[in-house]
């Protein structure tokens, strides 16, 4: 039943990375389909502003259903979150563009977005807390890995669903009604995540503080009253992952499309096989970080990234495209290694009496500045500066800061109880 448990969790994370690798992969056409067309860029760049918004949204999410999950449990708010976020992912599906009814097409899909960031603001930094808490200490960096797992099998999907679909139709019915069929779909995938998650048990560590009574009266009061020092690391241990993260599978594949005019099927099939290697590298690094610790594992993936982002990005500017090939699985390893430690070390290093609430605003807070910012700030700064290779530098800073935060404010948490950390 546990191991069921700890599968249903993961399952959760495909839905809502599906959507977001969706909305990454169809935002050249969006901009076609939701704003007038006068400047081809600036019409991406207003796409990815309703892209940003969503992300800039989950930390309202991440007060409510942290809320809920710090006072009713993990299992009933997971499973209130899921049902939450499969109505805005099947209306996005359901839009009327541009064409048929003008300026209010973006208006509507900046709500529905709102309306989704909101729905996520719990799922995922839930996912991670409700994993760890599950897993057995000896194995704990393995079990949280796979929230990244089910995160990057959800843009593997939106990788083969969005090729496809591009693939099998032709342009016309395409950009007609076929872009809403992964949408549609993502609906009855839903259901079927929601009636696998009816069965979850509770975590060990919320039972504990259930029949112990040390269930907080009001996890935020708390949470802004004696947890803000958790909350800011948190959101600085985040912050290299979530923006490099964006920046090698959204930003790079639109470059890839945008500058070298690589097809969206080819960058589609690049991503799907791309996303395959870190399904097995992701909780293979949660592994290595089991055996040699957090601390360690944290601070050589920070100084890998920083090594690899500019000189990567270098190379793929010249666009040759074997050594453009070889710099993305560079970039994938980097970022596995980062997925399988920093999901396991955010949880431990936050106390369990406000842990969903805190770590989730955290989380949220990280990802939403920094990581889903990182599509509109690149190519702004290319546009404001005209300099290529801005957005490299931008990852590189976030990674600095990153690598700050660990070195002086993160101890080693290998081995720790959950339970007791309060």
């Amino acid at each position: 039943m546990r191991i069921r448990s700890i599968i249903s969790s993961s399952l959760g994370n495909i839905l809502e990375w599906y959507d977001f690798g969706l909305f990454a992969i169809y935002s050249p056409i969006f901009s076609q389909l939701f704003f007038p067309h006068t400047n081809p860029r600036i019409a991406l760049i207003e796409t990815l502003s309703i892209f940003a918004v969503g992300f800039l949204c989950r930390p309202i999410g991440a007060l409510i259903f942290g809320y809920m999950g710090d006072k009713q449990g993990r299992s009933k708010t997971l499973r209130l979150s899921i049902l939450m976020i499969s109505l805005p992912t099947l209306f996005i599906g359901l839009l009327p563009t541009y064409y048929h009814i003008g300026i209010y097409a973006p208006i509507l899909l900046m709500i529905v977005r709102v309306w989704q960031g909101i729905s996520l603001g719990g799922e995922y930094s839930g996912n991670l807390i409700y994993l760890a808490e599950s897993a057995p200490s000896k194995y704990r960096a393995t079990i949280t890995a796979f929230a990244g797992t089910g995160a990057n099998l959800g843009i593997l999907l939106a990788s083969i669903v969005g090729g496809m679909t591009s693939y099998f139709f032709s342009d016309k019915l395409f950009m007609e009604w076929g872009w809403r069929i992964p949408y549609i779909l993502s609906g009855i995938f839903c259901l079927f995540i929601y009636m696998t998650r009816l069965k979850m048990q509770e975590t060990s560590a919320f039972e504990y503080i259930k029949k112990n009574r040390l269930i907080v009266a009001n996890p935020i009061k708390t949470m802004f009253k004696f947890d803000m020092p958790f909350v800011l690391r948190t959101v600085g241990l985040v912050c290299m992952g979530s923006t490099f993260y964006y920046f090698c599978f959204i930003y790079v594949p639109l470059y890839l499309g945008s500058t070298l005019k690589l097809p969206l099927f080819q960058t589609t099939t690049l991503i799907s096989i791309l996303m395959c290697c870190m399904i097995i590298l992701v909780p293979l690094a949660g592994m290595i970080c089991d055996y040699i610790g957090r601390r360690r594992m944290l601070l050589f993936n920070a100084i890998f990234v920083i090594l690899v982002t500019i000189p990567g990005f270098v190379v793929m500017h010249l666009g040759y495209a074997n050594m453009a090939l070889v710099t993305l699985v560079l970039y994938t390893i980097a970022s596995s290694l980062e997925q399988g430690t920093t999901s396991v070390a955010v949880v431990e290093n936050y106390p369990l009496s406000a842990r969903y609430t805190g770590l989730s605003l955290g989380y949220n807070v990280g990802n939403g500045i920094f990581g889903g910012t990182v599509p509109i700030v690149s190519e702004w700064l290319v546009y404001k500066t005209h300099y290529m290779l801005a957005p490299a530098f931008y990852i590189t800073f976030c990674a600095l800061i990153t690598t700050f935060v660990i070195f002086f404010f993160v101890k080693e948490t290998k081995g720790t109880s959950l339970v007791n950390h309060c």
